[in-house]
């Protein structure tokens, strides 16, 4: 296998193969690259503007994009016989390569089967500040008794409109629900990506965005967001809950369930067939949750996580 090259050197056609590749895999994973997407990631691989690598025979490609001093990119290799030895050496070359000012990377893979995929992680996963996030991709078909009347309560809380709480309302409760947590991993390291997490749902650049089956929850006295459930539509038939909120201070009381079950029943009443969601497997209770309401794996993807481990200090001097 030839060591991978610099994407700059790839032709407009090699890199448009592969990124058509990585989108298809991620619209099956209800994962919605927006725009032009393709177009534009080959141009700015050709440019220089975002910083990647690629296997020539088309055996594989591997970037990021930089937001301060965080980066998410993505690592694919071309199905078949050592699709892993040649994600794991496009991996390994990208991290080799980070400039030294980057202080985190996420990097999602395609092309792999889940075998595969945990190979490729765990050989990663032998660099200091590796972490290996497992996600689950559950699915739920609906059914006539998805639209009877919901027997769970919001308790003193009431449900308004999502399009009536603030964005800082909604990033604020966001932060509070997941940072410190794998999930908030999966989301960033700091509160400015949160927000843009966030605008990118409500703007329709995951998939069109469900106003009719998104909420919030909201606490009078004083007034209060303790809950929220955002939708996007994957096609005409299969909707997804692309994130699902609960404030800290009032968990295990319902409110998770309840918004749950109410992002089910609009769904159905809107003509839905399906809904399909995203979660960690470190995150018990919410696998809990989803199970419990009829949710089932259909698939599995990893995240691989690495932090710059911190410099070592300085021997102190010995007189």
């Amino acid at each position: 296998m030839e060591p991978p090259r610099a994407a700059t050197r790839a032709s407009r056609e090699e890199l448009e193969e592969l990124l058509q590749a990585i989108r298809r895999e991620l619209l099956a994973r209800a994962e919605l690259p927006s725009g032009e997407w393709v177009e534009d990631s080959a141009s700015d691989l050709r440019a220089g503007a975002k910083a990647g690598l690629y296997l020539p025979g088309g055996g594989g490609l591997a970037f990021y994009s930089r937001r301060g001093g965080a980066a998410y990119g993505h690592v694919h290799a071309t199905e078949g016989a050592g699709a892993d030895e040649r994600a794991g050496t496009l991996a390994e070359a990208l991290l080799d390569g980070l400039p030294s000012e980057i202080d985190a990377i996420d990097l999602g893979f395609t092309g792999l089967a889940p075998a595969e995929e945990q190979t490729v992680a765990a050989r990663l996963a032998r660099r200091a500040g590796s972490t290996v996030i497992e996600r689950r991709a559950m699915e739920r078909e609906l059914s006539t008794a998805d639209g009877e009347r919901l027997s769970e309560t919001a308790g003193a809380a009431r449900l308004v409109p999502i399009r009536s709480v603030t964005l800082e309302a909604l990033v604020d409760l966001d932060w509070r629900a997941f940072h410190g947590t794998v999930d908030g991993l999966v989301i960033g390291s700091g509160i400015d990506e949160y927000r843009r997490v966030l605008v990118s749902m409500l703007e329709g650049r995951v998939g069109r965005f469900l106003d009719e089956a998104s909420v919030a929850l909201v606490e009078t006295e004083p007034p209060r967001l303790v809950g929220a459930i955002l939708t996007t539509e994957q096609t005409p038939r299969r909707a997804v809950f692309v994130d699902l909120l609960v404030d800290p201070d009032r968990r295990r009381k319902g409110l998770g369930r309840y918004l749950l079950k109410w992002g089910i029943r609009a769904l159905w009443a809107y003509g839905y067939e399906r809904v399909r969601l995203w979660v960690t497997v470190a995150n018990r209770p919410a696998l809990a949750l989803y199970e419990s309401a009829g949710f089932r794996t259909v698939a599995s993807a990893i995240i691989y996580r690495w932090d710059r481990p911190p410099s070592p200090s300085q021997p102190h001097s010995v007189r």
